[in-house]
């Protein structure tokens, strides 16, 4: 995570810094030393404008127009029109942070200094984040190939004052808002529309945060995974350090360790007889050798997701100090688009150990001991937390139902010319789904780990699953009788966002 009081773009972005923009409106800046690079590569754009030189995107056209030579008096108009060509998107307008997390990426890949536009661009995009000036931009068009085209052209327009922004909460048209903030609308004289569009920032942008937001979720999972090992009386051997050892996957072991340690001094698990003699079920056996590939899944995707907020996914590279035109493929998003599909892979294993814990919590043939739906006293007019199972079991499926990866479904485009695409944003719309429906299953875990600690005696837990315990009966009373369940469940998965939970790990 990051503790900075402000983000300096064009410097070493990190997942921390990224959420902290697009949550907390922590402000942005440019660093001076990225300011020094953009002028001098802009410099050399400028020169080639002026050249007979064919440059794609600046002195000609763009896809399959690349071979029309646009002169010098046509360039603005082009570069506008390429933007208003683009800016097509469909359906509900993404969250705000999803947007601010998209431009602080794209503002850092020009700040990086190969993509020859001026200063004064990231400049603006920097201005709208610290005004709080949040292009609309709707979630259906994108398909990350040359870059996430269609949601950065929405931004792109309203960066030239076209088209439509959210400023608290209230939809204006963008030239009103930049002028309100003292914000003067971008002039693309030479390559800024195309530059604005041509990258993988928006769904890099939202996949940073999903990670962070992974992070926590697989910490809260850790608690409620503990939390049941006691209840249901799981045996300590199964996280035994040696068992780990023999093998040492990275996750695996961590899972253990944590597990281990969230049940310490507990006098709920079983460890003086054989584990031979009663075998757990694999939802408490195998919980390290389940929950462990996740966190190495959230882990790849970090450091897939850390190297691209870092990169320039721009399609030319002017690389002003060897006097060199680079043309290629680094707007591709398969990189990112396949890290959100192991992310949202890892999430709905999850899920599905989870889902699989609370169904034998609730059923009194397999708890051990525990009445029916975790039911205190007469169970006769009651049914205790039996809805929260319906829920929790229409989570699992919808997520089997996304699990299919988005990254290897590729629909040819644009005449042919993108004729592989990534499907980023599609990747990024599906993982997000994912973490919401995981966030709210650990939730309904965590619900009845509380409520069945209490039957089993709370006070004979570890210390660990104790203060999950105690979290949880911040936001929600023991079931005593029945009530609704619903805001109880939101109020815990809001805890679980907070990284409440992700202190006890």
């Amino acid at each position: 995570m990051s503790s900075r009081s402000s983000v300096a773009l064009g410097g070493r972005l990190m997942l921390g810094d990224v959420d902290d923009v697009a949550h907390r409106r922590t402000p942005a800046g440019l660093d001076p030393a990225a300011r020094i690079a953009m002028e001098r590569c802009h410099a050399f754009v400028r020169r080639l404008a002026a050249s007979q030189a064919a440059v794609y995107g600046l002195t000609t056209g763009c896809g399959p127009l690349a071979g029309n030579r646009i002169d010098a008096a046509q360039r603005e108009a082009f570069q506008r029109n390429l933007v208003r060509s683009h800016a097509v998107t469909l359906g509900a307008p993404h969250p705000t942070a999803f947007v601010r997390a998209a431009l602080v990426a794209r503002a850092q890949v020009l700040a990086l200094g190969c993509s020859g536009v001026a200063p004064e661009a990231v400049e603006l995009l920097i201005g709208m984040l610290n005004a709080g000036i949040h292009p609309i931009v709707r979630d259906i068009g994108g398909v990350g190939a040359s870059g996430d085209l269609v949601e950065l052209a929405q931004i792109a327009l309203a960066a030239i004052g076209e088209g439509e922004v959210e400023v608290d909460g209230r939809t204006v048209p963008a030239a009103e808002a930049l002028r309100a903030a003292a914000l003067a609308p971008l002039i693309p004289r030479h390559r800024e529309g195309l530059a604005l569009m041509n990258g993988t920032s928006f769904h890099t942008g939202v996949a940073a945060l999903l990670v962070v937001r992974a992070r926590r979720v697989a910490a809260a999972a850790q608690v409620a995974a503990a939390m049941l090992f006691e209840a249901l009386g799981g045996h300590r051997e199964a996280l035994d350090a040696a068992l780990q050892a023999a093998r040492p996957h990275a996750g695996q072991r961590t899972a253990a360790e944590r597990l281990a340690g969230l049940i310490r001094g507990s006098r709920l698990v079983r460890d003086d007889d054989s584990a031979a003699r009663r075998q757990d079920p694999y939802t408490l056996r195998c919980i390290a050798q389940v929950v462990g590939p996740a966190l190495d899944a959230v882990g790849a995707a970090a450091g897939v997701v850390e190297i691209e907020l870092n990169a320039v996914s721009d399609n030319p590279l002017f690389l002003a100090d060897e006097g060199r035109v680079v043309h290629g493929g680094n707007f591709h998003g398969q990189p990112v688009a396949m890290a959100l599909d192991h992310l949202k892979t890892g999430l709905i294993e999850i899920g599905v150990i989870a889902e699989r814990r609370i169904a034998r919590v609730l059923d009194a043939t397999l708890s051990g001991g525990l009445p029916p739906f975790l039911i205190r006293g007469d169970a006769g007019p009651h049914s205790g937390c039996m809805g929260l199972q319906y829920c929790a079991t229409t989570l699992a499926a919808e997520n089997a139902q996304l699990a299919a990866p988005a990254s290897v479904r590729s629909i040819p485009t644009n005449a042919n010319n993108q004729d592989v695409v990534s499907m980023g944003m599609l990747a990024a719309r599906h993982a997000a789904r994912v973490l919401e429906n995981v966030q709210r299953l650990i939730a309904i875990e965590l619900l009845c780990a509380a409520q069945a600690l209490e039957l089993c005696g709370v006070d004979r837990a570890g210390a660990g699953s104790r203060a999950g315990h105690a979290l949880v009966r911040t936001q929600s009373a023991p079931v005593l009788e029945d009530r609704p369940l619903a805001a109880e469940v939101e109020a815990v998965a809001g805890l679980i966002d907070a990284g409440r939970f992700a202190g006890l790990v």
